[in-house]
């Protein structure tokens, strides 16, 4: 009897741990749809390097300068950093936004970084 109470404690425990990490990643990837569209909200696609270059300045956004490479396709690179210094974990944002040949954006793409111990 006492066995059997074990276990079933250990399987509830578990499932909630298991639904805490399903509902985090479901929570998770809704931020990050969320920070890709105030993104492409600020800087539709066909937006030249100026325009997504004064709207990260705009917005304060870490970004690198326009980058043209012909190997790697034109580019700049974002960050934006989690201001909450109260999550065990961190989560930042690492944004490419892509342009084809005649300097216009062709697409945003957003990452979540994960900090922590």
């Amino acid at each position: 009897m006492r066995t059997l109470e074990i276990l079933r404690r250990r399987v509830e425990i578990t499932g909630s741990i298991g639904l805490l990490l399903l509902v985090g990643c479901v929570s998770q990837e809704a931020k990050t749809k969320a920070v890709e569209q105030r993104l492409t909200t600020g800087v539709p696609l066909q937006s030249t390097p100026t325009q997504v270059l004064s709207y990260l300045e705009s917005q304060r956004i870490e970004h690198s300068p326009y980058q043209r490479d012909a190997m790697k396709g034109n580019s700049i690179k974002a960050a934006i950093r989690e201001k909450s210094g109260w999550n065990v974990v961190r989560t930042d944002y690492g944004i490419v936004f892509t342009f084809d040949d005649h300097d216009h954006l062709t697409h945003v793409d957003v990452q979540p970084w994960y900090t922590g111990p």
